[in-house]
């Protein structure tokens, strides 16, 4: 099989597994209702990670066999600390991202005058079981241990089929995500907004006990979904990474869990993150693909 080949079917494969982890433990249960019929602690709002752990166990072992094929399929392998050592920021373009930033401050603040009330009440509006089951299948892709499989398949899989763009969306992925999420937390810490579960009123806030502005699930989507939506050279990739995340952050807003400027703001800053890492790292390999006359291939 060619290497070509073995990158597509890893792709698909992971591709799988990431949709079982969202749905994951809903097999075993539906399993369990249809042929065994035993008494068991899990069910259909259980959610990987937060509540069986020996159900999650099997999910892991299905993830591990996973990991052993791709590396029993490996034809060598890529370094990854070499392109980490080769990650350059173009400082003159710094005043640039500044100007996204503030533009995308002035677009949060238009969200929070004009959208943020209307938004909560068509969220009100649209409430149904469909609904609520759209909500925590989105909520679950944008957390748990979602973010961090992604990453860990570009890293592992670029390695071993020795992809370095599939490095470099690893690599811009997880400085992005760090990034921008520990500048959400700060923010969310200086800010102290109570969650739109609180409200009581059109102009009255209750304190609560964690604050809404940011929202950490949308910076996260869209930090991730931002290296390959200005990194990658598939629109299609393109579009479903970015739709992904914008279904992420309406989630969120559909919870009551955050306002609409929160996921505003959130979406600036996670893709103003992923734009400046995006440069310095998938960049870099295009520029030293075309130093060398290779043309770089994209998922």
């Amino acid at each position: 099989m060619s290497i070509e080949s073995k990158r597509r079917y890893a792709a698909a494969a992971f591709v799988t597994l990431l949709i079982l982890s969202v749905f994951w433990p809903s097999p075993i249960v539906s399993i369990n209702r249809l042929w065994i019929n035993e008494q068991i602690d899990v069910d259909e709002l259980s959610f990987l990670g937060r509540e069986a752990p020996s159900w999650d166990a099997v999910f892991w072992c299905i993830s591990g066999i996973f990991l052993l094929i791709i590396l029993q399929s490996a034809d060598g392998f890529t370094d990854p600390r070499e392109q980490l050592r080769t990650i350059r920021f173009e400082r003159a373009l710094f005043r640039r991202d500044a100007v996204y930033l503030a533009l995308g401050a002035i677009l949060t603040a238009l969200v929070w005058l004009f959208a943020d009330r209307p938004m909560l009440a068509w969220a009100e509006g649209v409430q149904s079981d469909f609904t609520e089951d759209v909500i925590r299948l989105l909520n679950r892709l944008g957390g748990g241990m979602n973010p961090v499989l992604i990453v860990a398949f570009f890293l592992i899989a670029g390695a071993c089929y020795r992809e370095r763009r599939w490095i470099a969306y690893a690599i811009a992925m997880a400085i992005a995500g760090l990034a921008a999420g520990l500048l959400a937390q700060i923010i969310k810490h200086l800010v102290g907004r109570a969650r739109p579960e609180l409200w009581l009123g059109p102009t009255h806030y209750a304190p609560g006990s964690s604050t809404s502005f940011p929202s950490g699930h949308t910076v996260g989507a869209f930090a991730l979904a931002g290296v390959l939506l200005f990194g990658s050279r598939s629109p299609t990739l393109r579009v479903v990474a970015l739709a992904l995340a914008c279904g992420v952050g309406l989630s969120r807003i559909l919870a009551f869990r955050h306002w609409t400027s929160d996921v505003t703001a959130s979406a600036v800053v996670g893709l103003v993150s992923a734009w400046i890492v995006t440069r310095a790292v998938v960049g870099r390999v295009e520029y030293e693909c075309g130093e060398a006359g290779e043309a770089p291939r994209d998922v």
